[in-house]
């Protein structure tokens, strides 16, 4: 998992393919409702809400693509694990490119705006998340394909 402040994405550009079409596709991205959005290569959606418990829910995981989280405004926690310390809660399934995960919540932080986070696949993350009291977010989702 990567944690930065988005002025510096581009330099991990070698590990997120696609990085560059996403960003272009994004460009324009604060002023797009809630959605999903299609670029070369790749999908991001616009999501806003606010946060759940750390303790509810479950982590994911996906096989065919990284997940790349840019906070626009407001924050978030999020949990991190590995995925061999994690047990499967929902199978993997092919059509959301997602599995779901329970296990320990114990490494966790707080993302806010103007940061990026992003998740591989050996990587359970837990999103949308706080420990003391609700945050309001709006943020990017982009979905980069992992490289063969």
């Amino acid at each position: 998992m990567i944690v930065d402040d988005f002025k510096n994405i581009r330099s991990y550009a070698s590990l997120l393919p696609q990085l560059e079409n996403g960003l272009e596709a994004i460009r324009d991205a604060a002023s797009l409702e809630v959605g999903r959005y299609e670029f070369e290569g790749g999908h991001f959606m616009i999501q806003e809400g606010d946060t759940k418990p750390l303790g509810e829910g479950t982590f994911e995981a996906h096989r065919h693509f990284i997940d790349v989280q840019i906070l626009l405004d407001g924050e978030e926690e999020i949990a991190w694990q590995e995925l061999a310390d994690l047990t499967t809660a929902i199978p993997y399934d092919e059509k959301s490119d997602k599995e779901r995960f329970d296990g320990r919540r114990d490494h966790h932080m707080l993302v806010s705006e103007g940061m990026f986070w992003a998740a591989f696949p050996r990587d359970g993350h837990k999103a949308i998340s706080h420990v003391d009291a609700p945050h309001h977010y709006r943020k990017i989702v982009m979905k980069l394909p992992v490289s063969a």
